[in-house]
């Protein structure tokens, strides 16, 4: 409870709704008014009445917090434990008066706060309470105001759907005339990267998790291959890689020959968006 004010914090409580609701919709206008307010906590898988944090004056609640705890896949993985913290409503009577920090401090020290210990903590903040409240009352730190985008430099998944797409072409006798007698049986080694293993025939092509008796054994670094998935005399600069030794090549008698009659397959694989 705070002394100079005469208020005190504490975890919401379900006959809270009623007061939490009309001062939401006070303080944030219709956006969060009715169904609204039910769909993002009350009807939310993540929501938890007690991440959501009242302050209370004379039996009359002025202010109001909702955090909600969620699952943060950093990587397929890897996942942890993250708060989300969602509206800080205060009663305009009662701003400037340390009522949103006494929530934020009373929602840190919680107990659920305690039991799951998570990771991370963030938030979709108004700027313009940025400096004066988010920072210096809540210890966050501004992210870079721009879209930072994650993806994989290699997914395999991707490329198997451009197998799949031009097994059925090959079916449908698009390549009926490029296509000779042939079999090869290619692993690659890509650094970073999962090895794959694709088994090529005029048929098809299949990958495989069996990386016994190989044709070719193709080893690159993934700074190299994606240079050389990129290039547009993808045929001519790999050959040059091979030579230069930043593609290493080992194949059976024979094989290699066929490798490069077929290499034709390889872009049309290779053209195909896999990252």
């Amino acid at each position: 409870m705070s002394e100079e004010h005469d208020y005190s914090c504490r975890t919401f409580r379900d006959e809270d709704e009623k007061e939490v609701r009309r001062l939401i919709k006070n303080v944030f206008g219709s956006f969060l008014d009715g169904e609204f307010w039910y769909w993002k906590y009350k009807l939310n898988p993540n929501f938890d009445p007690s991440l959501v944090m009242v302050a209370e004056k004379d039996g009359t609640i002025i202010g109001c917090n909702h955090w909600l705890l969620k699952n943060f896949k950093l990587s397929p993985s890897l996942e942890t434990k993250a708060i989300l913290g969602a509206d800080v409503a205060v009663r305009p009577d009662y701003r400037g008066k340390g009522v949103g920090k006494s929530l934020l401090h009373s929602l840190r020290s919680s107990e659920v706060m305690v039991n799951e210990q998570p990771s991370i903590t963030y938030i979709f903040a108004n700027p313009s309470l940025v400096k004066h409240f988010h920072a210096p009352a809540g210890g966050y730190i501004a992210a870079p105001d721009v879209t930072v985008l994650y993806f994989k430099i290699l997914n395999w998944r991707k490329l198997e759907d451009s197998i799949r797409v031009l097994n059925e072409q090959i079916a449908a006798g698009r390549f009926k005339e490029r296509l000779s007698k042939f079999e090869l049986k290619i692993l690659l080694k890509i650094s970073n990267a999962p090895q794959l293993c694709l088994h090529m025939t005029e048929k098809g092509i299949t990958v495989e998790k069996n990386f016994e008796n190989l044709d070719v054994t193709i080893v690159s670094d993934l700074d190299n291959f994606q240079k050389l998935r990129s290039a547009k005399k993808r045929r001519s600069n790999m050959f040059t890689a091979i030579l230069t030794r930043k593609l290493k090549v080992k194949a059976r008698p024979g094989k290699l020959f066929a490798l490069y009659r077929n290499m034709w397959l390889f872009e049309e694989i290779l053209s195909r968006k896999i990252t």
